[in-house]
């Protein structure tokens, strides 16, 4: 008899382990509503006025009269006639909550999920490391501030570079480190699948907040004269740069939609469907401007940053122009 009780207790195991591994669970996610916040990336403008090696610390300052730009991103849900992901509400007899897909989203998403709040005013301060005739390294640090959030990154990379007869050039090529912070509401079609085939769909609602960290490339050209006899210089920056908005996990629960008791727990995700893709801009920049030495070892940079954007879809605005000033001192 004790026999016969043991092999039921290991017939039930079996049986459970083996409709628990039989299980999967698909998540599609989806896009809904997203802000993001931070600069338009920014990298230091090297003037080049000699050939010899030295080290030039250079503070600069950057305003952005522009508030926000609105785009739409990939990856989003299909939605009713009024552009509204509409869900089924169905109260479970365990006092729980199930929302589910309705078959009224049946039309493509017409609007624009994300805003983009920029940062009001941006400071940095870079090193530039001129370690031969041609060569150089640089790296530097940034801080930018608005709508109530301070957001660090940086810049570092090489340039290349070369003057004579007063006309200089230079070549960069580096990446940015920047800070995003975000607020995004995220949507998962769920389907589980048990052993036996049958078969349950719902819907969670995720809303996370939070920074992230990204690197992107950029290029710069800076053509300057350097004219010693001359009051004032000029200078034209140009370039390309990329600049990661969004990417990341959705982890977190949005309780409005799922109050006491609990949401329905993703035991098992064997499979994840991720339509919403990187959200990344890109930006053409030019920038004209003047300088002048103040001191033997010192100038200051006067301009105006011209960005265009390129690459977010259905954007409100691709043109964007920031002052700008920049203190170099040359060690």
């Amino acid at each position: 008899m004790k026999h016969s009780i043991i092999f039921f207790y290991f017939f039930i195991i079996g049986i459970s382990l083996i409709a628990l591994s039989g299980c999967t669970t698909v998540q599609t996610l989806y896009l809904q509503d997203v802000v993001v916040t931070g600069p338009i990336n920014q990298s230091p403008i090297h003037i080049t006025d000699s050939s010899g090696t030295s080290v030039t610390i250079s503070a600069r300052f950057s305003y952005n009269p522009e508030k926000e730009i609105k785009a739409k991103t990939d990856g989003t849900p299909m939605v009713n006639d009024e552009g509204f992901y509409q869900v089924d509400t169905i109260y479970n007899s365990n006092g729980t909550i199930t929302y589910k897909k309705s078959n009224e989203n049946r039309f493509q998403y017409q609007g624009q999920n994300l805003t983009w709040n920029f940062a009001t005013v941006t400071a940095g301060l870079d090193i530039d490391f001129k370690l031969s005739r041609n060569f150089a390294l640089f790296a530097g640090v940034n801080f930018a501030g608005g709508n109530n959030k301070s957001l660090w990154g940086g810049t570092g990379g090489l340039g290349v570079f070369g003057v004579k007869n007063g006309i200089a050039f230079r070549l960069d090529a580096g990446f940015h480190i920047q800070s995003i912070a975000y607020d995004a509401y995220t949507i998962a079609e769920v389907k589980e699948t048990d052993f036996f085939g049958s078969s349950e769909e719902y819907v969670l609602f995720y809303h996370d907040i939070d920074n992230s960290t990204n690197f992107d490339p950029f290029v710069n050209f800076t053509f300057n004269t350097a004219k010693t006899d001359w009051i004032l210089n000029i200078f034209i920056n140009g370039g390309y740069s990329v600049q990661s908005l969004l990417d990341f996990e959705p982890k977190t629960i949005d309780y409005e939609w799922f109050p006491i008791p609990l949401p329905p727990f993703v035991y098992q995700t064997t499979t994840t469907i991720d339509f919403r893709g990187e959200t990344t801009a890109g930006f053409l920049h030019f920038t004209p401007g003047i300088y002048f030495n103040f001191a033997e070892q010192s100038r200051i940079l006067i301009g105006a940053r011209f960005f265009y954007e390129t690459q977010l879809k259905e954007a409100t605005q691709n043109l964007f122009i920031l002052p700008m000033l920049q203190v170099d001192f040359t060690l």
